[in-house]
């Protein structure tokens, strides 16, 4: 479900339409228990009929993007719209969070 990501295509990847980016860690507890949660969230209603790009991007091995998109903590997701980020969030993410950050 998820399509990994690099400095090298970070930009080009969510240059287009709305696109949800988890930033992690490997051996992260919290970011596994945040992707599970995109992708339960990508079958709910509020994500039904959207054309979402699901992302993630390691960290430790993407400085430049993690740098860019003033990434403190982790787990954190970051929505583009068309390249502009519109809505970003660290910590625990819930599925209300998700459908706001959407909308």
């Amino acid at each position: 479900m998820f399509t990994e990501i690099s400095d090298e295509n970070f930009s080009d990847s969510v240059a287009g339409g709305l696109n949800i980016v988890l930033f992690y860690k490997e051996k992260c507890p919290f970011c596994k228990a945040m992707k599970k949660i995109i992708t339960k969230f990508s079958d709910r209603p509020a994500a039904a009929g959207k054309e979402i790009g699901y992302f993630h991007i390691n960290r430790e091995t993407c400085p430049k993007s993690t740098e860019a998109m003033e990434i403190e903590r982790i787990p954190a997701v970051i929505i583009f719209r068309d390249g502009q980020k519109v809505h970003s969030k660290s910590g625990d993410i819930t599925y209300k969070d998700l459908e706001r950050m959407i909308a």
